[in-house]
């Protein structure tokens, strides 16, 4: 689940994916994360995002 929020903590818009997705990982916090996603930014809990390494590449990750 994909949420856009507004300055007041309110949700704007969500997003229900129905299968994992490749998605840019902008900022991590504790319990969430800022991904680019589709052309804009969006918020993603933490417990359901997925990471992986580029093989070979010890500096780059993704999140699904």
């Amino acid at each position: 689940m994909l949420t856009k929020v507004n300055d007041d903590g309110s949700i704007s818009e969500y997003c229900e994916l129905k299968e994992p997705y490749i998605a840019l990982l902008l900022r991590r916090y504790q319990t969430h994360s800022d991904l680019f996603y589709r052309g804009s930014i969006w918020t993603a809990p933490n417990d359901m995002l997925r990471s992986y390494a580029v093989k070979g590449k010890e500096d780059v990750s993704h999140t699904n």
